[in-house]
């Protein structure tokens, strides 16, 4: 509504020019009312009759305009859940646990065959879904403007803020898996200056610090392993509370850790940027499914030449050094290392390293091709998650309850190599680990899911981000 005063009907009434079109000169006029005839008169034919004196009119009635209520915006209904990005998550999580409590079976030379199908992928897969979820949080394909995106944007924040200490707790249970719980914070932290970016944009520079991040990694470690930066390193992990609380502090969680931002921030940026594609789209899922295989089979066929066709391995072979060896896995031989991968980064003594494209080495070609199976894996699970939302739905279960199941599962092997649960009734809980987390995990979060909706930590998560994000100006 204007703020300038209207004129009321009544208003116009009183202004406009005189009823029966008298004009003003006319009204100012005096006029003598004539003389009522002469009983038994008779009026001459000549004589007009009298004119019929105007009726007088009431005041116009002033009118107060009435104001008209705002229009509200009609809330949207909230878009039914994508089952495809549950069963993703599921499978990411599961795959996890085929690293950390040996999930599968043994063949006759005693390897796990799931381990080598599964290692470095599943973790990069658990990134990619966490730009996902940032991008559905702040409006997925329809992104949120001005204070609804502002409210998205803390929420993201606050859960990146809630992941840390949770995180550095179950680390310093000292369990022999790496917690990825505070890295994810720092993605979350570092991924929200794009949030409300256009998806090109994201994607692109998920693309660019696929490249710069591994070379700028391999640089910056060098320099603290050859020396130029190793006391500056040191002073900063001698004042990080971090590292005192966990051993593993801001230097780790950016550079040298198990899962490195500056070589695992690309997975989440790529999720970003999948998140504001219309993933209900048919059309959408097919071509994620299609980019993400020809992504890694161009990573993992460049790396085989690189290694096998050109000389790399024979290089490595060459240049092997156990002392840089010492905290990248400490392999006895570059075989070794071919075998199994490395534990977040590559030694720094020979720059062919970086051709290689193991399980957590982080090296350009390792991001291209453990990203492109997590986005076919993400596309194929949203092409089949509403097909077989039934037969798939305990994985998916697991999927929504992730952060409670990992959390759980850091629990128990803690409880394991503790041996807390030893002579209780609860040690058949540790007896068989990989069973017990299997099944606890995908028959446990079924029912919860059926029962009861968001998990035990998801939903104090959720109602802590929103409530919090809602009251920042």
């Amino acid at each position: 509504m204007s703020n300038s005063t209207s004129t009321s009907p009544g208003d116009r009434a009183a202004d406009d020019t005189p009823p029966h079109g008298h004009s003003p000169a006319d009204q100012d006029v005096p006029t003598a009312a004539p003389l009522p005839p002469a009983p038994g008169a008779t009026t001459p034919h000549n004589t007009a009759p009298p004119p019929a004196q105007p009726r007088p009119q009431p005041p116009p009635r002033r009118t107060t305009p009435t104001r008209t209520p705002p229009a509200t915006t009609p809330t949207r209904p909230a878009p039914p859940r994508l089952h495809g990005i549950d069963l993703a998550r599921g499978l990411a999580v599961l795959g996890m646990f085929v690293i950390h409590v040996g999930i599968g079976w043994t063949l006759a030379d005693g390897t796990n065959p799931l381990t080598d199908l599964v290692s470095g992928r599943a973790a990069a897969l658990f990134a990619l879904l966490a730009g996902v979820s940032i991008a559905l949080i702040s409006g997925g394909s329809t992104p949120a403007t001005g204070h609804t995106m502002g409210i998205a944007l803390w929420r993201v924040l606050i859960r990146g803020l809630a992941m840390l200490p949770l995180g550095v707790a179950l680390t310093m249970l000292d369990t022999p898996i790496a917690v990825i719980l505070a890295y994810y914070a720092v993605y979350f932290v570092l991924a929200v200056p794009l949030i409300d970016e256009r998806w090109r944009i994201v994607a692109g520079c998920a693309a660019a610090l696929a490249l710069a991040g591994p070379l700028a990694s391999f640089w910056l470690r060098r320099m603290i392993d050859q020396g130029p930066l190793r006391d500056a390193a040191a002073a900063v992990n001698t004042y990080d509370p971090l590292v005192a609380l966990s051993g593993s502090g801001v230097i780790d969680l950016l550079l040298t850790g198990s899962y490195p931002a500056l070589t695992w921030l690309p997975y989440v940026l790529a999720g970003l940027a999948i998140g504001r594609l219309d993933l209900r789209s048919t059309r959408v899922r097919a071509a994620l499914t299609a980019t993400g295989t020809a992504l890694a089979a161009l990573a993992y066929t460049a790396s085989w030449a690189a290694m096998d066709l050109m000389g790399g391995r024979q290089r490595l072979d060459a240049t092997y050094n156990a002392a840089a060896m010492a905290d990248h896995g400490g392999h006895p031989d570059t075989a070794s290392a071919f075998a199994t991968g490395f534990t977040g980064t590559i030694p720094t003594h020979d720059w062919v390293w970086l051709l290689t494209a193991l399980p957590h080495s982080g090296t350009p070609l390792e991001i291209l091709g453990a990203g492109g199976t997590a986005i076919a894996v993400l596309g194929l699970c949203l092409l089949l998650g509403d097909l077989l939302r039934i037969v798939c739905y305990p994985i998916a279960a697991v999927g929504a309850l992730a952060l409670t199941v990992y959390v759980a599962h850091v629990l128990l092997l803690w409880a394991a190599e503790t041996a807390l649960l030893d002579a209780t009734p609860l040690a058949f809980l540790t007896a068989d680990l990989a069973a017990t987390v299997l099944w606890g995990s995908l028959i446990l979060s079924t029912l919860w899911r059926l029962l009861l909706g968001r998990g035990p930590l998801e939903r104090p998560l959720h109602a802590i981000s929103t409530w919090a994000a809602t009251r920042i100006p």
